[in-house]
């Protein structure tokens, strides 16, 4: 349990110096001594590229299936 709480410890720190590293996340100290972590912002849009997609088409076969019936006359004649 506890290795397990360490390995997580470790592996979040990790996370946060290669975010440094990166230039995504940016600490800077100020004059009274407090550190300010300053982030990018996220950059959201869509752009037009030509994917290749599956396409599903309708098409009228002739096919066989199979028929349920009743041979003879109805039961019930009145």
């Amino acid at each position: 349990m506890l290795r397990k709480l360490l390995l997580l410890i470790v592996l979040a720190i990790l996370v946060f110096i290669v975010l440094v590293a990166t230039g995504m996340v940016n600490l800077t100290r100020r004059s009274d001594g407090s550190v300010e972590i300053n982030t990018r912002d996220p950059v959201v849009g869509t752009r037009a590229t030509n994917v290749q997609m599956p396409v599903v088409r309708i098409e009228n076969r002739k096919v066989e299936l199979p028929t349920v019936g009743v041979e003879g006359e109805p039961a019930n004649q009145q």
